[in-house]
């Protein structure tokens, strides 16, 4: 009966967003406020205790919170600034094979965005990006989703797997556990199963692009999914290379930033010299002349298109008077003016070109010191405040893990602490170790690397604030709810446990929970794992929010049937990842950028079966892992 009361908050919250469709913000709220009475009620909690188990978990979501908003920034400081405008054109020209775009945007790029920001980021930008350069907007939207998968669990530079991690840490030290040791054990095991996971995910998507999204028979062959397995092995080698040891040597935080940044150099740069392209190229259909000028124009940062308005403006009033003296000059001009404007995108590609060449011929510093910022940001100052970002994070985790004594480690110490009333610490926070300050003080930097005006500096700041906004509720309830669920034994009521038969104190309402699902699944949890995982991340819209939610029970469940808690919660983390290819936000969100709003069902069910797939696979992967290590 107890795991039943435990799992009803929860319940409440998947029928109310799910069911009902109200949203995170209003649904979060009320599941924390029937799971404080289900406490009261059947847990005898006090209100004293609830207040204070509300508190802390509001506490602790802030440190998740900082993170957000710090990724949010600098992706709107980039946006703002025209940066991503440049950073968007340096995709353009590499390759026409569309199943290759996708591999280098999609994947690789979406990657990075996922390792730097975060939160529904990658597809909303992906997808766009990809529509801009031919591919069909509904195909986009799909393969955006699906590729957003691998580098979840280290998203916004490790937040998803630290948070799980952070749910649990008390709970292993009280074990006798180490939070440094089981954190690294948990890094890793995320992203080895992420990483086996990686070929198929590709492969799913070249699947997708072939069989469902081909003009016609032509195009609809097997021998286009097979031409492009040895790029896809390459690829899969060379980021899971690089993803893993990250994982193992440098923790969380720069797994999916880093193995996609130094993948991304080196695959564009053998993709422009052919390496292991595919001879039977495959792209979708050719455009119109218009979308292909617009398209064109989309990478021109505003200032330049004003500056030529002005331009085209003042031609046409000199042209004007010189109708008035020499009709027949003025007829030769038209005639040249109008050849020259009858293809504006080929025009400004040629300027473009004209002015990148003669940038390569300049030294470092006089690019870094450039004005004519009328005509866009450079690649290099584009890519700075990410530069800058990895930089900061790789120096101070490496030193902190290769000199505990070095003054990277001592910023862990560093801490702002509230005490309780007995004296003991009730929240402390470790405020220079957050990835969100590093974030901040870059994007305040960026604004002198960028030289951005005030206006956009403000709107940038205030988008930021907007966005954070809508995820704060949901967090900070949700997180408050946990510690409810976690602190809510009472050695004071016996019951009869129905996994051991024995007869003890109440247990916490997680403690409940894990007792009822291993009592039903004991003999296939490692089936289940990923799919609570997934389930969590559906309804939640974040893996983050996921993984605060269920990290705990999964770690408790593993305890009571018996399985390692490192692999369960990697499978949690793992399974929360891979629900981002359904989850209704993520959805919603990268349709809404790529004009396909209305189309969320459909990009579902594509999506539906390779996610499935992949929870297969994690758990058939954990249970070799287990059989081999355990």
């Amino acid at each position: 009966m107890y795991a039943i009361l435990a799992f009803i908050p929860i319940m409440l919250a998947i029928v109310l967003m799910v069911a009902v469709n109200v949203p995170a913000r209003r649904a979060m709220p009320w599941a924390w406020l029937l799971c404080c009475a289900v406490a009261f009620v059947f847990w005898r909690m006090n209100p004293g205790s609830l207040v204070r188990q509300t508190a802390v978990g509001f506490l602790e979501s802030l440190t998740v919170l900082l993170i957000i908003f710090g990724a949010v920034l600098i992706m709107n400081t980039l946006s703002e600034s025209g940066a991503m405008d440049s950073i968007k054109g340096m995709f353009c020209g590499i390759t026409t094979d569309a199943r290759v775009q996708a591999v280098i945007i999609g994947f690789l790029f979406g990657s990075f965005i996922e390792g730097a920001a975060g939160f529904g980021t990658p597809a909303a930008l992906a997808g766009p990006l990809m529509v801009s350069v031919g591919f069909d907007p509904l195909a986009a939207t799909a393969i955006a989703l699906i590729y957003d998968s691998v580098p979840v669990p280290f998203g916004a530079v490790g937040t998803p797997t630290n948070t799980a991690i952070a749910v649990v840490s008390d709970a292993v030290v009280q074990s006798g556990g180490s939070r440094d040791v089981f954190a690294g054990e948990v890094t890793y095991s995320t992203a080895l199963l992420m990483a086996i996971g990686t070929l198929l995910v590709m492969l799913s998507v070249v699947v997708v692009q072939v069989f469902v999204f081909a003009e016609s028979p032509e195009k609809r062959k097997l021998k286009y999914v097979i031409g492009m397995l040895p790029f896809l092995l390459y690829v899969t080698v060379l980021f899971n290379g690089i993803y893993l040891l990250i994982a193992r040597f440098l923790g969380a935080e720069l797994v999916s930033l880093g193995a996609s940044a130094i993948s991304m150099v080196v695959v564009i740069a053998t993709t422009r010299r052919g390496f292991l392209i595919p001879k039977d190229k495959w792209e979708f259909a050719r455009q119109t002349f218009r979308q292909d000028q617009d398209r064109a124009a989309l990478f021109r940062p505003r200032l330049m298109v004003k500056l030529q308005e002005a331009l085209e403006k003042r031609f046409e009033k000199e042209y004007d008077h010189l109708d008035r003296e020499i009709d027949d000059l003025n007829r030769q001009k038209k005639a040249q003016i109008a050849e020259i404007l009858k293809d504006e995108a080929v025009q400004m590609l040629y300027l473009d070109q004209e002015l990148n060449d003669y940038w390569k011929r300049q030294g470092l510093i006089r690019r870094l010191k450039r004005k004519d910022f009328l005509l866009g940001v450079p690649l290099l100052r584009a890519w700075a405040p990410y530069i800058i970002i990895g930089a900061v994070l790789a120096v101070t985790r490496v030193l902190s893990t290769l000199q505990p004594d070095s003054w990277a480690a001592a910023m862990k110490n560093i801490k702002l602490v509230i005490p309780g009333a007995n004296g003991e610490v009730l929240w402390s926070f470790a405020f220079l170790w957050n990835p969100g300050i590093t974030f901040i003080l870059v994007a305040i930097l960026s604004i002198f690397i960028l030289r951005m005006r005030g206006v956009y500096v403000r709107k940038a700041w205030v988008r930021s604030l907007d966005q954070v906004r809508g995820a704060a509720i949901p967090l900070m309830f949700g997180v408050a709810m946990v510690y409810v669920f976690r602190n809510s034994a009472n050695p004071d009521l016996s019951i009869t446990y129905l996994m051991t038969g024995k007869t003890a104190g109440l247990g916490s309402m997680l403690t409940m929970m894990a007792d009822g699902l291993g009592f039903l699944f004991r003999r296939i949890y490692l089936w289940v794992s990923p799919l609570v995982g997934l389930v969590g991340a559906f309804i939640s819209g974040s893996n983050t929010v996921s993984n605060t939610l269920f990290a705990g029970l999964q770690y408790e469940t593993a305890i009571l049937v018996g399985l390692p808690q490192v692999i369960i919660l990697a499978l949690q983390n793992a399974g929360g990842a891979i629900g981002n290819m359904i989850c209704v936000n993520n959805v919603v969100s990268a349709c809404a950028t790529t004009g396909m709003t209305g189309k969320e069902g459909r990009i579902i069910r594509i999506n539906l079966l390779p996610c499935l797939l992949f929870s297969l696979l994690l758990s058939a992967s954990a249970s070799l892992i287990i059989r081999i290590l355990w």
